[in-house]
């Protein structure tokens, strides 16, 4: 917690509720949050966590609530405050879009078009109201927070920004999990998704992924799976075979190729409960069945990769309660036991495992077979990049810019994707020929015909991640490493000219937006402040730079202020930001 006094802002956890603000206050010696005072008294202060509108007792206060709103014409002109009381109760009939459609209970401020910005506040309430990935009752799932992703857009948010937004065709600079690219399909947007995080494409490209032959190529993908459970029981004596040989080059002296370093192990980083599985699922592919099934059914990229992909999220389900649910010794020497006494070398653990990977391949369909149904037939495979996006020049010209981009200085998202590589070892790395990339960390060279092979292996815009083994030294390529804008890392690293460094990024990524819009083509934003910078502010100067005007945006906070004047920050101030290419094009910078 960081208090300070007059009109500067006291910093909670985004949990803490009112109850525990009181207690704060008590503990700090600083007085108690004021109903009277207060523009908004929540029962509990996380802006992802409130449900907008719902009944008294659930996450809402008893007592009627105040509701401060901000408006004003144009970004020059200031801004009149209303306050409006919010209604406790909701019925239970109405849908996401009708609760969006009404005051929220958050402090609401925007400027521009009203027409506009009715649409870019239903947007953030949705945000606000329903978080990120779970999409709000009555929206399909489709393929929205399949494999975990730190933080991005509400599917159904980016959904109603959309209607404002011209032409068929779509660009995401930051699109991260592919959340917006995905939704922009099922709304006939031809996509474009670009991200400098090899697992951001990776995990986009799987989820708008729509398989040439729809139902038929989805079977295979279940009998792929449910075949990989009958070879468990081989590839956990291979297992074994292995790691004997291993230890006896370690006993002889160690082994020339790694040198004893850690995490050179054939399965990599992965839990040993699921090296059957994903030995298992290589053998299945190194069979060549599902290759010989996919020529017999005409032309099919990316199913190999769809499995691995299916294998990296069950694995990192699994991770997640890691830990908690660990057995005493005594459990573990008792399964042990049971394990000998048994005629399979598996243990249940890892027949669990097993399961597991069957499940999600199964959901993974399921969520596919709806994406399915819900993008019309004509609109074309999304592309995707990973690269930088200051360096990336799109084929043609696009109409419409939907994104989030990095809030300054709160995460590290090639961190994050180092951490699941690392995590998932060798199981998503493909070999060529048997459903897998190989490179010269296996020591064989790459050539033209292994390329063409790879490329009919893995879904399109995921190259990035399957190229990549785990490093057994921790030294990942620069690709994984640099290039990241507004990382926390950085801001950690020179906090003094992180701020100058901000603002030089934005402009950076928004000319490339610049030079990819067409005239009359328009820019949405969303995106929340950080490392003390303003972002509504610092987007709009960045954007005029590069010759794009801000025609409307929004805010929205939640904060409660204090009887002494002081005011307490409970939730990130987030803004949706509006710009739009002039039809001249002037002040547009070159490449």
């Amino acid at each position: 917690m960081m208090s300070a006094s007059g009109g500067q802002c006291t910093m909670l956890s985004a949990g803490v509720g009112t109850f525990r603000l009181a207690c704060v206050a008590t503990r700090w010696g600083i007085p108690r949050p004021s109903p009277v005072s207060s523009s908004c008294v929540p029962r509990f202060a996380s802006a992802a966590a409130v449900r907008l509108g719902y009944p008294q007792g659930s996450l809402r206060t008893a007592s009627r609530e105040i509701r401060t709103v901000t408006v004003c014409s144009s970004a020059s002109d200031s801004m009149s405050t209303v306050s409006a009381a919010s209604s406790p109760s909701r019925d239970p009939n109405e849908s996401y879009l009708d609760v969006a459609s009404r005051p929220s209970r958050f402090e609401e401020s925007s400027w521009g078009d009203p027409a506009i910005t009715e649409v870019l506040l239903q947007t953030m309430r949705i945000q606000w109201a329903h978080g990120y990935p779970n999409t709000p009752r009555g929206y399909p799932r489709m393929t929205h927070g399949f494999h975990e992703y730190p933080a991005g857009m509400q599917a159904a948010a980016a959904d109603r920004c959309l209607d404002v937004l011209p032409g068929d065709s779509l660009l995401d600079p930051f699109c991260g999990s592919g959340t917006s690219i995905t939704v922009g399909m099922t709304k006939g947007y031809c996509g474009f998704g670009v991200d400098v995080s090899p697992l951001a494409t990776f995990v986009a490209s799987h989820r708008g992924w729509r398989p040439v032959w729809g139902e038929q190529t989805l079977k295979l993908l279940r009998a792929t799976a449910k075949a990989s459970i009958n070879n468990m029981e081989d590839a956990a004596k291979l297992l074994m075979e292995e790691t004997e040989r291993a230890s006896k080059v370690e006993t002889a002296g160690g082994d020339a190729k790694t040198n004893g370093t850690r995490g050179a192990s054939p399965t990599g980083a992965v839990p040993r409960d699921w090296r059957p599985i994903q030995k298992a699922l290589a053998l299945e592919l190194e069979s060549g069945k599902l290759m010989s099934a996919l020529k017999s059914q005409g032309k099919e990229p990316g199913v190999p990769g769809a499995l691995w992909f299916c294998l990296s999220v069950a694995l990192q389900r699994s991770q997640k309660g890691r830990g908690k649910k660990r057995p005493y010794k005594k459990q573990r020497k008792k399964a042990a036991i049971n394990a000998e006494a048994s005629d399979s070398i598996l243990t249940p653990q890892q027949v669990s495992c097993g399961d597991a990977f069957v499940t999600c391949v199964d959901e993974y369909c399921d969520r596919i077979g709806e994406l399915l149904i819900r993008v019309p037939g004509d609109v074309p495979q999304p592309v995707y990049f990973n690269k930088d996006v200051r360096r990336v020049t799109l084929p043609t010209q696009i109409d419409a810019v939907l994104t989030s981009p990095p809030y300054p200085g709160v995460y590290d998202y090639l961190s994050f994707a180092r951490k699941v590589r690392a995590g998932s070892g060798t199981a998503t790395k493909l070999t060529a020929g048997a459903g897998a990339l190989r490179d010269e960390a296996d020591g064989v060279n790459a050539t033209k015909e292994t390329a063409n092979e790879t490329a009919k292996e893995i879904v399109p815009g995921s190259e990035g991640y399957f190229k990549t083994a785990v490093p057994a030294d921790r030294t990942w390529p620069k690709e994984w490493t640099s290039l990241e804008i507004g990382s926390r890392k950085a801001l950690r690293s020179d906090p003094y000219a992180f701020k100058e460094q901000w603002q030089k990024e934005q402009e950076g990524w928004l000319g490339m937006v610049a030079r990819s819009l067409k005239p009359g083509g328009r820019a949405a934003v969303m995106v929340g402040d950080g490392a003390n910078i303003n972002t509504q502010k610092s987007i709009l100067e960045a954007g005029e730079v590069c010759g794009l005007k801000g025609i409307a945006a929004v805010t929205m906070a939640l904060s409660h202020s204090m009887e002494d004047g002081r005011v307490w920050n409970a939730a990130r101030k987030e803004h949706l930001v509006l710009l739009e290419k002039p039809v001249g094009g002037g002040g547009v910078r070159p490449l």
